[in-house]
């Protein structure tokens, strides 16, 4: 039976395309057959993200597999629609995902934005989350102002009736940690009620090794 996890984050920017090829790279690397998919992708080089994980998976399905619905301007969905006069698919993006989940043992969904981020009307990226049946993981920054983003986003989600496997702390910025970098750390779990499973670099020194620490969270969990 195929798992999956859906990955969110608590804003537009927080890398969650950085974080998913990583967690995509750490699993292929352990011999798990999983995918990337990104149901909907917005703005110019939207289709980046999916061509990453295209590559990490050797190209083993067509580029409309991993991202089934591209809009080209830079907004909300449900915004880039109007204005391109598309009305997105939402049984396409579901037939895509159970056609990968038939394929793979994992499949890493990667969200548009956040839990609220409109894509039809008055369906929002929550909704689409809950129609997959999939539990959350959380990227969020490591830096100052993550607490109340994060809060928001766990409080959503369990409005939703999310289940959310985990929080992971994104480091967007590098440099020398303050003290809100090294209190988020401590104070998040706490306050959210919710497990940090680990916390990501800047750049790629120390990102195997954070990558291998929140597959191990999660395969414990059986995603």
């Amino acid at each position: 039976m195929s798992r999956g996890i859906f990955i969110t984050g608590t804003d537009t920017g927080v890398g969650k395309t950085h974080v998913t090829a990583a967690l995509l790279t750490e699993l292929r690397r352990r011999g798990i057959r999983a995918a990337a998919f990104k149901p909907i992708a917005c703005g110019a080089g939207g289709r980046h993200d999916a061509k990453i994980y295209a590559a990490i998976m050797n190209h083993e399905q067509p580029l409309d597999m991993i991202n089934p619905i591209y809009l080209r301007h830079p907004l909300a969905p449900s915004v880039a629609a109007k204005l391109e006069r598309k009305r997105i698919d939402l049984r396409k993006i579901l037939h895509t995902y159970q056609q990968l989940a038939k394929s793979y043992e994992v499949v890493l969904v990667e969200g548009a934005g956040g839990l609220l981020v409109p894509i039809r009307g008055n369906y929002f990226v929550s909704d689409l989350a809950k129609a997959l049946k999939l539990p959350l993981l959380i990227v969020a920054r490591l830096g100052l102002g993550t607490i109340n983003h994060t809060l928001l986003t766990v409080r959503q989600a369990n409005a939703h009736g999310l289940k959310i496997a985990g929080l992971v702390l994104n480091d967007t910025a590098g440099g020398r940690h303050g003290l809100a970098e090294k209190t988020n750390i401590r104070e998040l779990p706490k306050l959210c009620k919710v497990p940090l499973l680990g916390g990501v670099p800047h750049g790629k020194r120390g990102l195997p090794g954070a990558t291998r620490q929140i597959c191990d969270h999660l395969l414990s969990k059986q995603l």
